[in-house]
């Protein structure tokens, strides 16, 4: 699955960063939650991006309209070998987490 934000916030006249992130902000809660959707139904699912490097080609190949539509992820989707999944590995929150300084 491609998710797409209609127009292009990469060749706007005085795009910034709030811009940009408010833009992406609307599309990303939305495929989070089809991946976890995806999840509930032995389906496994991945955020990727490095497909954008060759937004244009990819586009061109899938008839997205690249000038109306920016891609935003490249989500591959496949049934797993089961449903006995596991907690990911997350380090310790004091080591990622900052509070009222760097």
């Amino acid at each position: 699955m491609i998710p797409c934000i209609a127009g292009r916030t990469d060749n706007e006249a005085g795009a910034n960063v709030l811009s940009q992130t408010a833009t992406l902000g609307s599309v990303v809660p939305a495929a989070w939650s089809f991946m976890l959707a995806a999840r509930a139904r032995g389906i496994g699912t991945a955020w990727t991006t490095l497909h954008l490097m060759h937004e244009k080609a990819i586009a061109d190949l899938l008839g997205i309209p690249y000038d109306d539509f920016m891609q935003v992820a490249l989500i591959p989707m496949a049934y797993t070998k089961g449903t006995n999944f596991k907690p990911a590995y997350r380090p310790p929150v004091e080591t990622v987490m900052h509070v009222d300084a760097w």
